[in-house]
């Protein structure tokens, strides 16, 4: 029994010692992965990622997973609500931009330490931590060196400015201000070369408002008439200012009604500061419209990013728009009719009224005399008719609108071929065509007579 007892004693310090040996082998959990540190003076990124998962790549997972964990520590979400300008031209008021800025600033991180990794036969745990004071430092030269170069814009606009160099000097402006986008919601003091210390995203701001308000669009008449003469059509030529000086290169664009559809366009001030906008392709019937020449704010953004925060804020920069009244003269014209069957003028004329009738409900003025400026409409209508053994008579109407200005010019002319009718009596016949052809007058026939004078 004592022999068994000290056996038993020997097996149990042998596992004892095995037990111990065995654990100096085995990989310690670091305290890192069992709980969080904390330490006020650093930002810290712990992640995991599953082998299991990501039986290939857990490492590399784990590394984005951690630097992106410290990143959102980090982020610093901005929201503010302010209006940036506003501005008065002509007692024109139009607040500039009311925006709400929300910005998401995740830097680049650089300078952070790998603290330790570890494996488990499922996981990968990486430990970064990237010290509060040196990322202070590292934002503080990245915004120095931005204002330096929204700085060096500013200059530049300035002396463009002075230099009559306008639509240069907006992208100098624009520049400028994308060049310190990161930090527009941030107070933002720097001191220039006069050493007298400015804000700078302000000066940026007021330089680029202060151009686009004081522009001013103007043109050599103040109302312009259309009428048949210049077939409804014609070219205005505006001019493009700043401070009574003419600027070029200035993006502009224009819209007015043509009647159903309005027409919208693009242009530009060439060497002189003018632009030329052709206005054409009205409908008939229309008495008044204008067209509306502004400063094409979408133009000068051009060279910004597709995605850069300021297009937003600069999109609702106002300039005063330039509007320029349009009349027109509606044609003036006299309808003579000739309306015959068998080559026999009818006693009561029936497409004459229908004519001027439609003539009027195009927007044309019908007048009994002849005058200057005064066109003629000529209708003649004939149809022959014909019998057969059936004791039926079929008519063919052929009926030809000719449009003469006051000197006698042929101006339009339009026909309406082989309308038939079939009646028991000639006169019956003929009467059939020419009902016939009322309705196709009443149809789209003298829409298009009407309109072809417009084009």
């Amino acid at each position: 029994m004592t022999r068994i007892f000290r056996l038993n004693i020997f097996a149990l310090i042998a596992l004892t010692v095995l037990s111990c040996a065995g654990s100096k082998n085995a990989v310690q959990i670091p305290s890192w992965v069992i709980e969080r540190p904390i330490n006020p003076s650093f930002y810290i990124g712990i992640a995991t990622a599953s082998k299991i998962e990501y039986p290939f790549n857990a490492r590399e997972v784990a590394n984005e997973n951690a630097i992106n964990s410290m990143a959102r520590e980090i982020r610093v979400v901005v929201s503010s609500e302010s209006v940036l300008s506003t501005l008065q031209v002509n007692h024109w008021v139009e607040e500039s931009f009311a925006s709400q800025i929300t910005s998401t600033v995740a830097e680049d991180l650089e300078g952070y330490t790998l603290m330790g990794t570890y494996e488990s036969e499922t996981e990968v745990w990486v430990y970064y931590r990237l010290s509060k004071a040196d990322y202070a430092r590292t934002l503080e030269e990245r915004k120095r060196v931005a204002l330096s170069r929204a700085y060096s814009h500013y200059v530049d606009a300035e002396k463009l400015k002075t230099e009559g160099a306008i639509n240069t000097a907006v992208e100098r402006y624009l520049m400028g201000l994308d060049a310190m986008s990161k930090y527009l919601a941030e107070e933002n003091p720097y001191i220039g070369e006069d050493g007298v210390e400015f804000k700078l995203d302000r000066a940026l701001l007021n330089g680029l408002s202060g151009i686009i308000s004081n522009i001013e669009i103007g043109c050599d008449v103040s109302r312009i008439e259309l009428g048949v003469e210049d077939h409804f059509k014609s070219s205005i030529k505006v001019d493009v200012s700043l401070d009574h000086h003419e600027v070029e290169g200035i993006p502009l664009t224009y819209r007015y009604s043509r009647g159903r559809v309005p027409i919208s366009g693009t242009t530009s001030t060439s060497g002189d500061g003018k632009a030329n906008i052709l206005l054409s392709e009205f409908d008939h019937g229309i008495l008044h419209s204008e067209v509306k020449v502004e400063l094409d704010i979408n133009g000068l953004l051009e060279i910004l990013k597709p995605l850069s925060p300021l297009r937003s804020l600069v999109e609702n920069l106002k300039a005063t728009p330039f509007i320029l009244p349009i009349d027109f003269i509606p044609p003036r014209i006299r309808v003579v009719g000739d309306e015959k069957i068998s080559g026999r003028k009818i006693k009561n004329q029936i497409l004459t009224p229908i004519v001027k009738s439609e003539l009027v409900d195009n927007g044309v003025e019908v007048v009994e005399q002849s005058g200057e400026g005064v066109m003629t409409l000529y209708l003649e209508a004939d149809c022959s008719v014909s019998g057969n053994s059936y004791g039926l008579f079929t008519s063919y109407l052929n009926a030809h609108l000719s449009l003469k200005n006051d000197d006698g010019e042929l101006l339009n002319h339009m026909s309406i071929d082989h309308i038939k009718g079939v009646q028991q009596t000639a006169k019956r016949a003929g009467e059939e065509s020419y009902r016939k052809t009322k309705e196709e007058i009443s149809d789209d026939f003298m829409y298009e007579f009407v309109d072809s004078i417009y084009k």
